[in-house]
């Protein structure tokens, strides 16, 4: 298969950071060939679009750049602010393009079914920019909690879960995501920081029975009914009571307690910023400091430029950042009672490098099953069944994220818990 022609709506530090530099790190998958940028006011901040692309199309409405791209299978990616993530990937799926769009997708789940519908019915491939799923710490967390039917996994049965993303910025930066309304245009912390969070809670456990949320301006700074902190408990059904070989044979534990928060005034260094914190029923893991991934893009290090070394922490960053403390129980002989607990042992095991680049190529890997299907005079739905096999970020998913992410919200402002 050629690579695949590829337009990015925007030109804004989501497509420059986030999107452009992978794409052009798989040449064989990929060819940027257009990009929207609309026209740039007099002290405007952003590049030139043509200066810093001259091999690329740049045009200036989202119907020119769709008629831009050459006839067939053919990616847009939307980078815009928020509010028109739905309508320009809307646009692009019914010019027959496959879509992969920045988060939040919308700020209502039936958006986000109608474009879900729409796919279905076009046959192509949409999908979301969660690319939290691919941070290092996370990928590590996954590894540790998936088990098999004959090796429990490292922490077993996950009855805490606690994830947070925080940043010491006590005076607002005052950005449009810091002055749009959050339920109608996206804007606020939850809706940012909170959608990559819920994504990754909802794709590790599923749905929840019951959401709590606390949603506020903490800072008191700009629109107040923009958030700057929230906080979120997600409640679980109980599980399955325990297997004969644990602890307490036959004993039903309570349900699993998942508890999420982003704030803006969280004064710890970078390294120490707490970032998860899982308790199991044979271990816990605990990590402090975010993914290297963004520090790096910013730096202009890419796959490309960096293949060896891009994704990982360096040998210079501190200990408590590149490792996490996993606490296994020891085996042994004697059976646990309440007067001999289980013996606990903990060491530091170093994070997996993080790959972004995987959901890119796996955006690719879905593209070609959805055109090989389409080539034999496949149904709508066989298509979909194609997608679906190798696609790692699901809209059917994303649309659950944010059922969950509106609930917080409402929670927060009616006081009270809710039920899914």
């Amino acid at each position: 298969m050629e690579p695949i022609p590829v337009a990015v709506l925007g030109y804004g530090n989501s497509a420059r950071t986030f999107h452009i530099p992978f794409i052009e790190s798989l040449p064989d998958l990929f060819r940027l060939a257009v990009v929207m940028q609309r026209p740039r006011g007099e002290g405007s901040s952003s590049p030139a679009a043509q200066k810093d692309l001259p091999h690329v199309s740049v045009q200036p409405t989202v119907e020119q750049a769709l008629a831009a791209l050459p006839q067939g299978p053919a990616l847009v990616i939307v980078t815009t602010d928020n509010a028109s993530h739905f309508g320009y990937a809307k646009l692009a799926l019914e010019a027959g393009k496959h879509v992969l769009v920045e988060k939040p997708v919308s700020v209502s789940e039936k958006d986000i079914r109608a474009l879900d519908e729409l796919a279905l019915a076009k046959g192509l491939v949409c999908t979301v920019y969660q690319n939290r799923r691919f941070d290092g710490d996370f990928l590590t967390l996954r590894t540790l909690l998936a088990g098999s039917k004959t090796r429990p996994s490292s922490i077993g049965m996950p009855t805490y879960f606690e994830s947070r993303f925080d940043r010491f910025r006590p005076i607002a930066k005052g950005g449009w995501r810091e002055n749009v309304d959050p339920e109608t245009e996206g804007g606020g912390m939850l809706w940012d920081l909170g959608a990559h969070l819920v994504d990754q809670a909802v794709s590790l456990f599923g749905a929840p029975e019951s959401v709590t949320g606390f949603v506020r301006n903490q800072r008191g700074q700009g629109p107040l009914q923009v958030d700057d902190d929230w906080l979120a408990i997600l409640h679980y059904a109980k599980p399955q009571p325990l297997a004969e070989d644990s602890f307490a044979p036959g004993v039903q534990l309570g349900g699993l307690r998942v508890v999420l928060g982003s704030t803006c005034l969280s004064a710890h260094v970078q390294s120490e910023q707490p970032r998860f914190r899982v308790e199991g029923t044979l271990g816990s893991y605990v990590k402090l400091g975010t993914d290297p991934q963004e520090g790096q893009l910013k730096k202009g290090w890419t796959p490309r430029t960096h293949p060896d070394a891009f994704g990982a922490y360096e040998d210079t960053d501190p200990h408590e950042l590149r490792m996490g403390r996993l606490t296994t129980t020891q085996i042994r002989e004697e059976p646990v009672t309440a007067a001999n607990p289980p013996t606990l042992v903990s060491s530091d095991i170093p994070t997996l490098p993080g790959r972004y680049i995987l959901l890119f190529s796996n955006v690719a890997e879905a593209i070609s099953a959805a055109d090989a299907a389409t080539k034999r005079s496949a149904s709508p739905q066989q298509i979909r069944e194609s997608i679906n096999k190798v696609l790692e970020i699901r809209l059917e998913n994303v649309a659950l994220a944010t059922r969950v992410l509106c609930m917080i919200r409402t929670s927060s402002q009616e006081g009270r818990t809710l039920y899914l």
